[in-house]
């Protein structure tokens, strides 16, 4: 990987123990990420209903952690491994997230909480494309010198289309470490690799790539992974992506924790196509 570039990513989120982070991280390094120049990003969930009001949602607390405790040790504290990436996946309620009391309450909230391990925030869902308040409160975050990741979202996506989606990230790349195009947003939707593609040039044609990386969700898995990222990476090598639904199946309790079995099949696709895209 060249120094130009925004070191690239292949994310697991739902992530709720430092047992579970130490198996991830063992599994990437058994698939060879770090020989593909490939970060492991670790997602925890921080919602408001679990970590603003600190009561369980309907997916559980095999998912979801609950409360202060539940987040602050979720992964080790002070991290070390240049190859991980601990990240907490906020989603702000649509009904308060333009207030800027909200706001500042709910991130000091998940920086003190994840204090042991936090480096950066995924924000799922900030209307972003209709709030320029938004940006501010980004910056915000960066003063805490804390990674942004950025959700470009369906709502977005489908209001202002590729170029003037990407034209907006532009104007404040300076506060965005990674730029993530997700339309289905916890769905569990297939990944759409051609209604994405137009994003994703578009973001390679404006967007300095060694500021800020672009990353894809949504819908993926290992079968996913191998039969349509492949496509993509022969155009854009550097590009990044992340799983979550698919990799928490239901359990034979009714229950939706991360399935290890499942998550490694992703790992070990992801570092297969990318190891084809090295090789080709």
């Amino acid at each position: 990987m060249t120094a130009e570039v925004k070191h690239p990513y292949v994310g697991v989120s739902g992530v709720i123990s430092p047992e579970i982070e130490a198996s991830l991280e063992s599994m990437s390094i058994e698939c060879g990420l770090p020989d593909r120049n490939r970060m492991l990003a670790l997602g925890v969930k921080a919602v408001h209903k679990t970590q603003f009001l600190d009561v369980e949602n309907k997916y559980g607390q095999d998912w979801y952690p609950v409360g202060e405790e539940s987040f602050r040790n979720a992964l080790r504290h002070n991290k070390l491994n240049p190859n991980t990436i601990a990240v907490a996946q906020a989603y702000f309620d649509v009904e308060h997230v333009r207030s800027s009391e909200y706001r500042a309450k709910f991130l000091s909230r998940i920086v003190q909480r994840g204090e042991p391990w936090l480096q950066a925030i995924q924000f799922d869902m900030l209307p972003w494309h209709s709030n320029n308040e938004m940006w501010g409160f980004l910056e915000e975050v960066k003063q805490n010198e804390i990674a942004v990741f950025l959700q470009a979202h369906g709502d977005a996506m489908n209001t202002l289309g590729p170029r003037d989606s990407v034209c907006v990230l532009r104007q404040y790349a300076e506060l965005l470490d990674y730029v993530l195009f997700d339309s289905s947003h916890g769905t569990g939707t297939r990944l759409d690799s051609s209604a994405l593609e137009p994003f994703i040039a578009e973001a390679h044609e404006q967007i300095d790539l060694s500021q800020t990386g672009i990353a894809i969700a949504g819908g993926l898995n290992s079968e996913i992974v191998r039969e349509d990222l492949p496509q993509l990476l022969s155009k854009y090598p550097n590009l990044s992506w992340d799983a979550e639904g698919q990799l928490h199946p239901v359990n034979e309790d009714g229950k939706r924790p991360l399935d290890l079995s499942v998550t490694k099949d992703y790992l070990k696709a992801s570092s297969a196509i990318l190891g084809e895209v090295v090789t080709k």
